[in-house]
């Protein structure tokens, strides 16, 4: 008898609750226990003076609940009352008997609804409905007439009348005494489980953030969307406690700053629009960005005599190839030079900014004016740099908390930035602009550190295993997919971040050679424009065939196969603040579909990201967890070179597909010249001091 198939679905086998909460439900934020504070006195208070039940809880509390509906309203209205009254009959207990609040919590337990009040018509209506004749009677006439028919003449009366009290009046009065006594008022010292849930509070003790002022402080440096760098710390959830504590930041004393309602694209979009006019926008200031903060402050050196560098001190009196008649042309004209070189340049002109700041704000003189002991003044500079001239965090130009400094410079970045300096005084110099080069006897006469390729970032074979372990823990799909194409083609080729960011099919061939497989080649360009042929693994292209057939129905529409990406991305670009036509601020997204080429920041996004991951479970195999989160695009490339040495490829041929300029470099790598210095130290004999 042939075996029964199993059936492909099991619809009899009870179906698993997916983890989580409800679909629908709220984590609870601000901590209930601890909850009697001014928006529920607030709450209740509004209820009492009649007002609109739901419009006073959504004004008041339905930031942190659960539901809207009327029935939870007026239930939560009702319980508020009693925790209240209950909060008020325990503190009752502690006061003396002169002292009672026995008959403020009597007023709030009664129902008393307000009194109707009689509407009087006015003097001129009640007139009218008389039938009176106004000009017959005088003014103190006719108003005595009207006091004595609704009796407000009756002193008595008026007594009376100013000894009733309104109950609902009273009650409000002894909430609102009970609410000085009752509520608690948060401070910037208070720890976050005083007020907040345990998983709230967890989430923001792995940041580091353990009392409330930390926590105010923490929202208004990272602003709009300040709660992705939390882990687990959602959107919704984020909106609660930000409500909070826009309630209560009076009395924290510390401002939430308006910057986290807005992302940071729509508010540098609108500061760029404050900023100064720059007049023509000459193609000086465009050379540093226009519209930013750093151009705007070069183009008021520009326009400062003193400063624009149009007198200075070793300016030359003849004619420069530059055309330049102040610095900051000369230094745009220089720079012009490297526009066939976008990194390069980009790297001249990051220095060349620093540089011209640091001679306008510390130094007050133009770049023509410095001389040799200004230029040690600058190196001096770069070994401690102000803090005032730090950001420690991501910013984008145009952003007024922008500075021309990260972190403070390493030794080698120092050199960078001097080399750079003297590399520019002497192009001002060769084009006639400048008659001498103050860097050159600063660049003699001191000892900067050499140069050196650190081959200790990259993977070993155990690190290179658990990172291939960490891609196959990847929940299947195109992310993984597209992150073993990055990993395989940059370990197996050498090639350079900026290199694959910038490959095209049609980089692309298939090469058959006498005796040797077909094998796919891809034609690369990297520094100095230096074109080599790397061959591609084939396993590594499969990768890649199937990373694009991710795209087929994209691709159909494509009129340029040819420059279609090896790596692309996933989905539509995400939507970006930018100024329309008419000046509105109007979001755009650059490409509406997948398949578009991921750029080399969104590689190396993807990649350390997928590091830092990796790091999390570096630990329990055994391996270092700082490594990998340092770990960055780079590694590969180090990795394959490093690799190829250790299996054997000649030196000469690891040098070629990696593209170094020159054959020293690759023979950092080999680790062969250390071994044999190792093994002739153990070698020799060793000579114990005479006892």
């Amino acid at each position: 008898m042939p075996p029964v198939a199993e059936p492909l679905f099991h619809s009899a086998s009870p179906t698993r609750r997916k983890a989580g909460r409800p679909k629908g439900s709220k984590a609870q934020v601000v901590q209930d226990a601890r909850a009697l504070g001014v928006h529920h006195f607030a709450f209740v208070r509004s209820s009492l003076l009649g007002l609109d039940l739901a419009e006073s809880f959504a004004r008041y509390l339905a930031w942190a609940e659960t539901t809207t509906d009327l029935r939870y309203v007026q239930n939560r209205r009702e319980a508020l009352l009693k925790r209240i009254i209950e909060a008020g009959r325990q503190h009752d207990a502690t006061l003396p008997s002169h002292s009672k609040i026995t008959h403020l919590l009597d007023l709030l337990r009664s129902d008393a609804a307000p009194p109707k009040a009689v509407a009087l018509p006015t003097l001129d209506e009640w007139i009218e409905s008389e039938g009176m004749d106004p000009e017959g009677w005088s003014e103190a006439e006719l108003l005595a007439e009207y006091k004595a028919h609704f009796g407000l003449d009756n002193v008595d009366a008026m007594e009376a009348a100013a000894e009733f009290k309104d109950p609902v009046g009273e009650r409000v009065r002894a909430l609102n005494y009970l609410e000085t006594v009752l509520s608690i008022i948060p401070t910037a010292t208070d720890r976050l489980e005083s007020w907040f849930a345990r998983p709230v509070v967890k989430c923001l003790r792995n940041v580091g953030i353990i009392t409330l002022g930390d926590l105010v402080r923490f929202i208004n440096a990272y602003g709009h969307r300040w709660y992705s760098s939390i882990k687990g710390f959602g959107s919704q959830r984020a909106k609660q406690v930000l409500h909070w504590l826009m309630l209560e930041q009076d009395h924290l004393n510390l401002q939430v700053s308006g910057s986290v309602h807005e992302p940071k694209s729509k508010q540098e979009l609108q500061v760029a629009s404050l900023l100064p006019s720059v007049g023509q926008d000459t193609l000086a200031v465009r050379q540093f960005g226009a519209g930013t903060l750093v151009a705007s402050a070069i183009h008021r050196m520009q326009n400062t005599p003193a400063l624009a560098g149009g007198q200075g001190d070793f300016r030359s009196h003849m004619a420069n190839t530059l055309g330049a008649t102040n610095d900051l042309e000369a230094v745009s004209s220089w720079l012009s030079r490297y526009n066939e070189k976008p990194a390069t340049q980009r790297s001249y002109r990051k220095e060349t900014e620093r540089f011209l700041l640091w001679c306008a704000q510390e130094l007050k003189k133009p770049l023509s004016s410095v001389n040799s002991p200004d230029c040690q003044k600058y190196r001096e500079f770069l070994q401690a740099v102000p803090s005032t001239w730090i950001q420690h965090r991501p910013l984008k130009r145009t952003d007024p908390g922008w500075r021309a400094f990260r972190s403070q410079p390493s030794a080698a970045s120092q050199k960078q930035a001097l080399v750079i300096l003297q590399t520019l005084f002497g192009g001002l110099v060769d084009a006639g602009y400048l008659v001498a080069n103050p860097m050159r006897s600063l660049m003699k006469g001191f000892d900067l550190p050499a140069s050196r390729m650190d081959i200790r970032r990259s993977f070993t074979e155990a690190e290179w295993v658990h990172v291939l372990q960490c891609v196959d823990d990847q929940r299947i799909g195109p992310e993984r997919l597209r992150l073993k194409c990055i990993l395989e083609l940059l370990v197996t080729s050498g090639i350079r971040l900026d290199e694959l960011a910038k490959a095209r099919h049609k980089d692309l061939r298939l090469e058959a050679l006498p005796d040797l497989p077909e094998t796919w080649i891809l034609t690369v360009t990297g520094k100095r424009n230096k074109t080599r042929e790397v061959p591609l693994n084939p396993e590594v292209v499969d990768l890649l065939a199937l990373h694009g057939k991710e795209f087929l129905e994209e691709d159909k529409h494509s009129s340029d196969k040819d420059n279609l990406p090896l790596i692309r991305t996933l989905n539509a670009s995400v939507p970006q603040w930018r100024k329309g036509q008419g000046g509105e601020l109007v979001t755009t997204a650059k490409t509406e579909q997948a398949g578009s080429a991921l750029s080399a920041a969104g590689i190396y996004a993807v990649l350390k990201r997928f590091f830092r991951q990796a790091a999390k479970s570096a630990s329990a195999a055994g391996l270092d967890q700082q490594r990998f989160e340092k770990a960055s695009t780079h590694w590969m490339r180090h990795t394959f070179v490093r690799q190829a040495l250790v299996d054997g490829v000649p030196i000469e041929v690891a040098s070629e597909l990696a593209g170094h300029a020159s054959i020293d470099t690759t023979s950092i790598y080999s680790t062969q010249e250390l071994a044999r210095k190792i093994k002739a130290v153990r070698g020799m004999k060793r000579r114990k001091a005479m006892e």
